[in-house]
């Protein structure tokens, strides 16, 4: 299989037979454009639903900072140039020339290489856009995480001992998030990297590794035909919008922790995959409180492929990083509790829709708002194949993991970089060939490469930078 998928490539993509482009369906084109007026059409019925939504009432259900207004002030128009809108516009335009042969013909170690560097390059670009402080914005101010460091000090298990007592006199994003990324954050300003701009740095780069890891699971439990596609999709995601945010850690570790399940589910692979798997998601369990439903996916590789007995390695590892934080005095479930108390009383100070139909009811029109931005009109072509892949596990992890964020109002306010583990693994599906193929598995075929789809959300992230406050 291995040399078909070799000979596939030298060819530029033919099948042995000497038939149209693997991967190439009649009418791409035109479905391309369909499924971009279904994007357009499906975000404006959700603005036009949340709008209808929308009351006086006392009680109300917030909508996402991203949707709140258009502070398109003097002071922000001073920041926005021609030049900071052409950079990531021509950027968009190259990389969209440069992957029409790139992703057939260069090899996969290099590919991984390429995808990251043009990752960085992107979200640099997007960045930009706002100004100096694009990549600082997100970790400054009084809701930031580097508004609690002096609260750490040199006391680092104190803060965790009594975070839960003392969550309430935190930033927003302290309070809201488990304690892990305050102290990675603290740790890194420790090394003498506190500088905002220096962190939304580092940040950016930690963030863009989730190119590679995905596209490493992607290989693995798909093929990879359809993982070399997906490299520019993952490049020029909307969702970079959010990336410079301490979010983007716990995206990373949430990666690599689904990759080593994925690669560990593998014939012939050691147990220690599986227990690494497990720590992975541990850790990350404490940077995110959504996290923990990406375990739902690495438990569906695991029943794909029949390996019954990692479940409970994983399962098992997955409790370690928890019971160390619980005997250092920090409870992932009294945080969780804490959270959601921090939420609602935020939420209670922006506006909201209001209470004529139940809170979880009203959550939904502006969160599916968030995740259509964020993904753009790639998830309308995930959606209509989600039938047709084997990447199917993925979605059994993200897909509830974003409707726990919605229904029970922890991404409430800020869903955009809540859900940043979770976007990457939406668009699977996408890259599914149509029809699917006979064979399980088939490396010889793979969906058409979604670069129309693409190039149009990168064009909106740009325009979401520019003009929508939550990407800041």
């Amino acid at each position: 299989m291995r040399t078909s998928l070799r000979t596939s490539i030298r060819s530029g993509g033919q099948d042995p037979g000497g038939n149209r482009q693997a991967g190439g369906e009649p009418g791409a084109g035109s479905a391309g454009l369909g499924e971009i007026a279904v994007w357009i059409g499906t975000v404006i019925a959700c603005l036009g639903l949340t709008a209808l939504l929308r009351g006086g009432g006392s009680d109300t259900v917030p909508l996402p900072r991203t949707l709140v207004g258009i502070p398109f002030t003097a002071e922000r128009r001073a920041h926005i140039s021609l030049a900071s809108l052409l950079a990531p516009a021509v950027m968009t335009v190259v990389i969209i020339a440069v992957w029409q042969d790139l992703h057939i013909r260069i090899r996969w170690g290099p590919l991984l290489v390429v995808g990251y560097a043009a990752s960085v390059a992107w979200t640099l670009a997007l960045a930009s856009v706002s100004g100096c402080g694009g990549l600082a914005a997100p970790l400054g101010g009084e809701r930031g995480y580097l508004s609690d460091m002096a609260a750490v000090g040199a006391d680092p298990l104190g803060f965790l001992r009594t975070y839960a007592q003392h969550a309430a006199a935190y930033g927003y994003d302290t309070r809201t998030h488990p304690p892990g990324l305050t102290l990675l954050l603290w740790a890194l300003t420790r090394l003498g990297m506190g500088a905002p701009s220096t962190l939304g740095a580092i940040l950016t780069l930690v963030g863009a590794a989730t190119v590679p890891l995905v596209t490493i699971a992607v290989r693995s439990l798909c093929h990879e035909r359809a993982a070399r596609r997906f490299v520019p999709v993952l490049v020029l995601a909307p969702w970079a919008v959010w990336l410079p945010a301490a979010d983007a850690l716990a995206a990373t570790l949430a990666a690599a922790s689904v990759t080593l399940g994925v690669i560990g589910s593998e014939p012939g692979r050691r147990l220690w995959w599986a227990a690494a798997c497990g720590l992975g998601i541990g850790v990350a369990t404490l940077c995110g409180y959504g996290i923990p439903w990406l375990g739902v996916a690495v438990v569906a590789v695991y029943f794909v492929r029949r390996r019954p007995l990692l479940n409970v390695i994983t399962g098992a590892c997955v409790l370690v990083p928890l019971s160390v934080a619980a005997l250092l005095g920090f409870s992932w479930p009294d945080g969780l509790t804490v959270a959601r108390d921090q939420v609602a009383h935020a939420a209670a100070h922006i506006p909201g829709i209001g209470s004529g139909v139940p809170a979880w009811v009203a959550r939904v029109p502006p969160g599916l708002t968030v995740v259509l931005v964020a993904c753009g009109p790639t998830i309308i072509r995930a959606a209509r194949r989600v039938r047709l892949t084997p990447g199917w596990p993925f979605l059994a992890g993200a897909v509830p993991a974003i409707g726990f964020g919605m229904l029970t109002g922890l991404a409430a306010v800020d869903p955009g970089r809540s859900w940043l583990p979770f976007y990457c693994w939406l668009l699977v599906p996408a890259l599914a060939p149509d029809p699917r193929p006979d064979r399980p598995g088939d490396m010889t075929q793979a969906g058409a490469l979604p670069l129309g789809l693409t190039g149009v959300g990168a064009l909106s992230a740009i325009v979401a930078r520019a003009f929508l406050p939550g990407t800041l």
